[in-house]
């Protein structure tokens, strides 16, 4: 079967091989994977950036969606012919996640799901929302799981204010859920065409971000004065102070990205003087994906797919990731 695999830190280190075809053990499930979306985490991976230990050779990439092909003893989850995608938490079913749970994903340090079939455990995958084919569900579990609970901790709720930082596929998914949930929503990008594709999608305001490098004021006069009610932070270090500014009394943070760097000078005092809640984000458990899915089926929402590329393009993929111009999801259609 076609398969990627990285012998060493580097895109130019990514190499198209055959390998055999796996069998489902007991517990597992046999998925041909037909479409994979990358996050920023691949490229980190690929590059030998990621914040965990990966050993090499590995197969890249976190996120898939596919057919099950068969399944093994004891498995009653899913039967071939289910759409399903995966999972990124691996072992993480319900609750609060522990300390022995965090490490198990695919991409890294697990192998990934550039391959045209892998097996999974039976609760390393979600059932697919019916109305969405396999490159928009290949879409779903970071980018969209994040976004969703980052909005379920911030208890957003109708009539409330959610900024959204940039125009990525965590982003794209927060203003889209949180339309779902009848918030107004201000969009900050770099470029105007971008702001005028998020208004499509439903966004109130927009923000270029470049032309107004000190946008907190901006979104202060947005909401009248008061702040945003919940702030979706994509980016990290260097946009951190202003999502405090531009946060209300009360709000929350998402915090869910690190591009702007991971080390950043706090306030402490604006911090407890508004009462902020500052929530990292990795994601969410098994229970939480299955719960959005189904949310996303019954509203019939449709991720945001900037570019299609085929299995052989992944260095191409991964070369436009790299650039930060694209406008939602970057997929791979395994079938071209």
């Amino acid at each position: 079967m076609r398969a990627y695999r990285l012998p060493a830190f580097g895109l130019d280190q990514l190499q198209r091989v055959d390998l055999p075809e796996p069998k489902p053990g007991a517990g597992e499930v046999l998925v041909k994977l037909e479409a994979a979306s990358l996050n920023y985490r691949d490229l980190l991976m690929a590059q030998g950036g990621l914040y965990r230990d990966v050993k090499l050779p590995i197969i890249p990439v976190s996120d898939g969606a596919g057919t099950v092909v068969a399944v093994g003893d004891g498995v009653t989850r899913f039967k071939p012919g289910d759409r399903v995608t995966t999972l990124y938490k691996s072992r993480w079913i319900a609750g609060a996640i522990r300390p022995e749970w965090v490490g198990a994903e695919p991409g890294g340090p697990d192998d990934g799901v550039m391959r045209e079939l892998a097996c999974f455990d039976a609760y390393a995958l979600a059932h697919a929302p019916a109305h969405l084919n396999a490159l928009q569900a290949s879409t779903l579990p970071i980018a969209a799981l994040t976004a969703w609970h980052a909005l379920e901790l911030a208890h957003v709720t109708s009539g409330q204010t959610v900024l959204v930082l940039g125009t990525g596929g965590v982003a794209l998914f927060a203003l889209q859920f949180a339309k779902m949930r009848g918030a107004r929503v201000i969009v900050q990008s770099s470029s105007d065409e971008k702001l005028e594709r998020a208004k499509a999608l439903g966004a109130d305001v927009g923000i270029n971000y470049v032309r107004h490098p000190q946008w907190s004021p901006l979104v202060l006069d947005a909401t009248g004065g008061r702040g945003a009610d919940a702030v979706i932070e994509t980016v990290g270090a260097s946009t951190l102070r202003q999502s405090m500014d531009a946060v209300a009394m009360h709000g929350f943070i998402g915090l869910v990205g690190f591009m702007g760097g991971n080390e950043a000078s706090l306030t402490l005092t604006q911090a407890l003087l508004k009462r902020i809640h500052l929530q990292g984000i990795s994601v969410a458990p098994l229970e939480s994906h299955e719960r959005m899915n189904a949310a996303v089926e019954l509203a019939r929402l449709e991720p945001v797919i900037d570019r299609v590329y085929g299995f052989d393009q992944l260095r191409d993929a991964f070369d436009l990731m790299a650039t930060g111009k694209h406008f939602g999801k970057i997929v791979i259609d395994f079938s071209k």
